[in-house]
């Protein structure tokens, strides 16, 4: 019998983190992650989101991260014109404000092990969108309720899905508002508490 425990949300932290407030006046999206190998596939994201409504909408994309990469996404940005809609900030201490104030989260993973960013988010009440990676988005994303599960590395599918959260407001709304009930599963009482049944099981 195997039994998958997940990593904890701590709900009190986030809430302790998100006092802190952020100067930022214009609406994006959001993508964090590490940029020493091409795992998160930034290059990907980038040319979806040039090929979006995004940019001509006026919702730039914010990516938080650091790594030996940066500066080929960097130039990838120049070569398309978008460096003032593409914004690198590094990498942040406290990414839970940058969270918060998304219009959504985006992954483009090649894959995950089990992809926090997708539940930091949620958390900070901001709808996501991801590949349907190996392994861990199919697990945290409800399709229509919480994000959209975008099928693995289809590029017109991403751009799509994009695209939708943007014009369909009603479909953005119900997300927004279902998304950190959706990840309440995944809080630490409720994760130890699956712990205390496991350790209790085995000790019967």
């Amino acid at each position: 019998q195997v039994a998958t425990i997940y990593n904890p949300i701590d709900f009190e932290f986030i809430e302790k983190q998100l006092q802190f407030n952020i100067d930022i006046d214009f609406d994006y999206i959001l993508a964090v992650g590490n940029m020493n190998t091409n795992v998160k596939q930034f290059d990907k994201l980038i040319n979806f989101y040039s090929k979006s409504h995004l940019p001509n909408s006026n919702i730039k994309l914010i990516i938080l991260g650091e790594g030996d990469l940066m500066s080929e996404y960097e130039k990838q940005v120049l070569s398309l014109n978008l460096q003032n809609k593409i914004i690198f900030k590094g990498k942040i201490e406290n990414p839970f404000p940058y969270y918060k104030k998304a219009t959504f989260t985006v992954l483009t993973s090649k894959n995950e092990g089990f992809p926090t960013v997708l539940l930091e988010s949620l958390a900070c009440e901001t709808p996501v969108i991801s590949f349907d990676c190996q392994s861990g988005p199919s697990e945290i994303i409800i399709n229509n309720e919480n994000g959209i599960l975008v099928e693995n590395q289809n590029k017109e599918k991403m751009i799509a899905a994009m695209n939708e959260m943007i014009s369909n407001k009603k479909l953005y709304l119900h997300c927004k508002n279902h998304a950190k009930s959706s990840v309440e599963k995944f809080s630490i009482e409720n994760i130890g508490n699956q712990w205390l049944q496991l350790f209790n099981s085995l000790n019967k």
